[in-house]
């Protein structure tokens, strides 16, 4: 169904030799009880979820509690992933503005979170502004992705950063960038779905990312497309004990499968990087309806998805 689209859009990149997708997952701190075991199915990046700038630029990383770390050390044991460490998200990020507005602050925020990553042996660090606002916030955060990413590379890290579907960054910025985490969920205006999420993808091709450093986001719940716009964790939808949709008039965007699945192909047309899923707490906890497996699956085999 996604091919019939083309007409609408500039057609994919040329084919180049395929590289493994990723598959990045992040892990909200409010999700994470103790004790609690990975089940993550061929996932290749773990993002603990969140820790909040300063307006001086030093992090608060209170919310990247020990269980989180606990969580992540042990997803780390059980195969080859890797474990990154987000700050911002929404609500979490209100004064990166600040945070970014001199060498002086910059210079500290970029410390604080190469320090905190050689402390916990951390492999990369995801940056979630939600949203810088006009060119002088542009540029500041142009000038911060610059300075952490040649100081994260320096350690052999990764710098990967939340982009919302509107939002490209400056051209300038993707040379420092090792993945733009799209933030594709859903639309927040109704309209057809198919042609919204790949005018998403050409809107970052367009404005210069390399292919293979897009994951596209998926969300694991169902939302309603106007109205309270509720939103309905996977897990209450699937396995034995499912809920049906709650009734609305407004109808919900697709979820589960079918939502993974249109995911997939664009990644395979397009030669992208894989699909970045919000959040692990979502899904179901029974392998047979565990939406991190079909996806894991359907980017890479099910014998990658054990």
């Amino acid at each position: 169904m996604l091919g019939m689209l083309g007409c609408f859009f500039p057609g994919p990149a040329a084919a180049q030799e395929a590289k493994p997708s990723a598959l990045a997952v992040y892990l909200p701190d409010y999700r994470v009880k103790a004790g609690m075991e990975p089940a993550l199915y061929g996932t290749t990046d773990l993002i603990l979820f969140s820790a909040t700038p300063r307006e001086d630029g030093s992090v608060d990383f209170s919310r990247i509690t020990p269980e989180l770390l606990a969580f992540g050390e042990k997803a780390r044991a059980g195969g080859a992933l890797r474990v990154s460490v987000c700050v911002g998200g929404w609500g979490r990020g209100k004064v990166f503005a600040s945070a970014v507005s001199s060498e002086a602050s910059r210079s500290r925020f970029v410390e604080d979170l190469a320090a905190f990553c050689a402390r916990h042996q951390l492999g990369g660090v995801d940056i979630d502004w939600e949203f810088p606002k006009g060119d002088e916030e542009h540029a500041h955060f142009v000038a911060f992705l610059a300075e952490l990413g040649s100081r994260l590379h320096a350690d052999g890290r990764l710098l990967t950063v939340a982009l919302g579907y509107t939002r490209p960054l400056p051209a300038e910025c993707w040379a420092h960038v090792d993945r733009v985490h799209l933030m594709s969920y859903q639309p927040w205006s109704e309209q057809p779905y198919e042609p919204w999420l790949r005018e998403s993808v050409m809107r970052f091709l367009e404005a210069g990312l390399s292919p293979e450093k897009l994951l596209l986001g998926v969300g694991f719940y169902a939302k309603e497309k106007a109205g309270e716009r509720r939103a309905i964790s996977w897990w209450k939808l699937a396995g034995p004990d499912a809920e049906p949709l709650p009734e609305s008039e407004h109808g919900y965007w697709p979820v589960g499968v079918q939502a993974c699945d249109l995911r997939i192909d664009l990644v395979k047309e397009f030669g992208l990087g894989g699909v970045m899923v919000w959040d692990y707490g979502h899904d179901s906890t029974a392998p047979e309806t565990s939406l991190l497996r079909a996806l894991s699956e359907g980017l890479s085999g099910p014998e990658k998805a054990r």
